[in-house]
């Protein structure tokens, strides 16, 4: 289930669905000197710690050592990925795309619907992104305090203070 935090971030972490047969196994192994019971705990520990976070304009992957960050702008593509089990259990892998690298977002329950969060989340970015960088200040052709130097040479050749051959050879500077 999905937690929205302040900071329009929501948190999601794989269902336990994901683990099943981990879960399942360390069960049956029990009875066995309590081997099970160690199981369990590592299982239990590697599933709290795996989370996935969604916010306006990234998505991150948690994990015990790592964070994966993907900036939605990057992301080409978006698809589900299930396995038998997964299609019985009623959960998905999500997996995204960017043209560098591949995240899985392993064991989400409804993935389609998150799908298609996702892909109008993706477009959205996208647009705000592009509509962005045409409104973005454009950087001058020319380093600050040039023109009024240029201004200045161009004064002093006009009223005759320096020939047209210094003038020439100081104005190459400014091109």
């Amino acid at each position: 289930m999905p937690q929205q935090n302040k900071n329009n971030t929501f948190n999601l972490t794989p269902s336990w669905k994901q683990f099943f047969w981990g879960y399942v196994l360390s069960i049956l192994f029990i009875p066995v000197f309590g081997i099970g019971l160690i199981l369990l705990y590592f299982i239990r520990k590697k599933h709290q710690q795996m989370r996935y976070e969604i916010s306006d304009n990234r998505i991150s992957r948690f994990d015990a050592k790592y964070k994966h960050n993907v900036d939605l702008v990057g992301i080409k593509d978006v698809s589900v990925q299930r396995s038998w089990l997964q299609q019985k259990l009623g959960i998905g892998d999500l997996i995204l795309n960017t043209s560098a690298s591949k995240m899985v977002l392993a064991g989400l329950d409804e993935p389609e619907q998150l799908k298609d969060i996702l892909e109008k989340a993706i477009k959205s970015e996208i647009k705000q992104h592009e509509e962005h960088q045409k409104t973005k200040a454009r950087e001058p052709q020319y380093q600050p305090g040039s023109m009024e130097k240029m201004d200045y040479l161009t004064g002093l050749w006009q009223q005759g203070l320096i020939s047209d051959a210094d003038y020439q050879k100081e104005r190459k500077h400014f091109e």
